[in-house]
This record gives C-alpha cells, structure tokens and sequence, in this order.
C-alpha cells in the first residue's frame, strides 16, 4: 500500500460564519483533539490542508500547527480562514511561520461586496477577509491564496473574483460547492450543471494559466477543466487514492478516506499511530469501499492525487490544449 502523501485535517467545527453552502456552524461542540494527539500523523505527508469550521477558533491553534509540523516536518501545510479575525490571524500566522517555514493560508473569497457576504452570512465579512489577505501578506507570509467557492448565488463573479487575487498579489483556487454528510453536513447544493454561464469563464482562467510557463499552472488548469467537464471527471472514476494516498480526520480523530464517503476507517485516538490505523482491516475494508465509489466529486485534495498518481492524463489534455490556449483570445 502506498505511504499517506496527503490529509485534510479539520481542528475544530466551531464556526463564526454561516455560509448557505455548508452546515458545519450548525454542528454542536464536540470533543477536539488535543494537541498531542496531532504527533500520531506520518512523517510521509507532503501536503496538509488544516481547516474547519474556523480553524483560527482554537486557542490553541499554534500548538496544534507545532504538533503537526513535528509528526510530519517535510510537509507543506495551509491553513483555510474565512479571515473574520484579521488581527489574530495575522499576528499567529507571523508566529507560525518562525517554526513552519513552508507554512501557508487560504482565505475564502466567494464574490465581491455584498455577493460575498451574502454567501458568508454575515455582513462586512469581504472587507475583513481582504483586509486579512493583506495583512498576512504584510506579515512575510508568501503563500496566500484565495479560495472561491462557486455556487448559484456567485457563478457570476467568478472572473472578477480572479481578477481580484491578481490585484492582490495571491494565488487563486475554486471548486464547486459539494454535498457531504460527514463534512459540509449538506445535500441540497446546486449540481455543477445547473449553474449557467460558468464554463466559460472557467476555461477563460484555465487558458490564462495554460500560456504561462509554470507546470503547477498548467495541472491547476486542468483541475479547472474537470469542475466543468464531465468527461474529465468520468474518466477519474476508480482512480481515486482516497484512504490510500490521501485522509480526511475531523475534530474528533474519526478519520475517514475522504470529504465525502461515510465511513470510518477508526478513531485515532485509539491507535499509536495513523499508519496503524490505515493498516487495520476495518480500514482496508473502507479502501475497498472506495474503489465502488462512484461519486461526482472533484476538489483539489483528490485531483491533486489523480495528477501524483496518473500523470499521463493531466499531461496528455495539458499537451492537446495548451497549444489552443496559445492561440485563443486573451483576456
């Protein structure tokens, strides 16, 4: 079996935004994870995404990012914000960053102004989240990026959004809002193929990034492509390293293959290590699970993995499509 390369690890659920896309501010309190409890993750991890809930709620945030920087040193880790409590984040993500060199922070941008708001549910929550993306960048953080969440309510402002994080000197990620009972704790988001007009400006972005010279660019114009393409996604099916290469652990240390599958594979409290834990039959039952899975997902903690672990097909539509980008109207 291959070694974990990757875990999304939410430290909390306690929220202070109320988004209509997710459910996890409606979650009751539950029994977090102490800190110690963090140093059972494998040295193998590569990339870490640590989030929530507002992971920025936990007053012990700063031990929780030391811990899981000592169980798996080589790592890079970001940490998504909805950057409601600018000063904090700021001042933890500069003391962070004194032990965590390769440390970094994705703030949830979902449209402009009142869009944005509306989305997040709580009035001014854009100005705080721009004014924290600056912040941290005036702090010496280089790895900021905003993340945009593309929904219904802001399928229109995706290129603005975009144009957004080029003005500010950040990368830019998106995904479509899924559907999740063990994470978003919601079943009633939009399908990708009722939101109108957003094919268009996907591979507008997508073609963008394809005429630059970065490869990085390039597979992130892939993992475009497919929230759009269902061809992209279809041919994914049975490839995903969910429980394998990549986790999802919530609060509680239940830990689970992925965003979207219901299963557990074990607690980790319960075990010396999370490679023991993978390692159980209980969990090799959940992998194979996994392989008649048959889900429409497609966020970045599985393409990333697809791209890893079958780089043939990101680099044969890489190869067919950059040459048209090249010669296609810029924006």
């Amino acid at each position: 079996m291959s070694r974990l390369r990757e875990a999304t690890i939410a430290v909390t659920y306690r929220c202070n935004s109320r988004c209509s896309m997710c459910n996890i501010w409606k979650v009751d309190h539950v029994d977090e994870l102490p800190p110690k409890e963090y140093l059972k993750l494998p040295s193998s991890l590569r990339s870490i995404n640590v989030t929530g809930g507002e992971p920025f709620l936990r007053e012990d945030l700063v031990e929780v990012i030391r811990k899981i920087h000592e169980a798996a040193p080589s790592s890079r880790m970001v940490i998504s914000s909805n950057g409601f409590m600018t000063n904090r984040i700021a001042s933890l993500m500069a003391e962070m960053r004194r032990f965590h060199p390769k440390l970094g922070i994705g703030i949830s941008v979902d449209g402009l102004d009142s869009v944005h708001d509306g989305v997040r549910g709580v009035k001014g929550a854009f100005k705080k989240a721009i004014s924290t993306v600056e912040a941290v960048k005036a702090e010496g953080i280089e790895d900021v990026r905003i993340g945009m969440t593309i929904l219904r309510e802001n399928c229109g402002q995706i290129l603005d959004v975009y144009k957004l994080s080029n003005e500010l000197g950040v990368e830019f990620t998106t995904s479509v809002a899924h559907n999740s009972d063990i994470y978003f704790r919601k079943n009633d988001n939009d399908p990708v193929e009722t939101l109108q007009g957003i094919d268009c400006d996907l591979k507008k972005i997508g073609d963008t990034h394809l005429r630059t010279l970065s490869p990085k660019a390039w597979f992130r114009a892939y993992h475009i492509a497919g929230i759009t393409d269902p061809s992209i996604r279809s041919s994914a099916t049975g490839l995903c390293a969910a429980g394998t290469r990549f986790i999802f652990m919530d609060p509680r240390g239940d830990v689970y293959p992925c965003l979207v599958l219901n299963k557990v594979m074990g607690n980790i409290r319960n075990f010396d290590s999370l490679e023991s834990l993978i390692s159980m039959k209980e969990a090799q039952a959940v992998r194979l699970a996994v392989r008649a899975c048959k889900a429409d997902c497609w966020m970045v903690c599985n393409t990333r993995n697809l791209i890893l672990s079958h780089p043939g097909r990101a680099v044969g539509w890489v190869l067919k499509n950059k040459p048209r980008a090249h010669f296609s109207r810029s924006m």
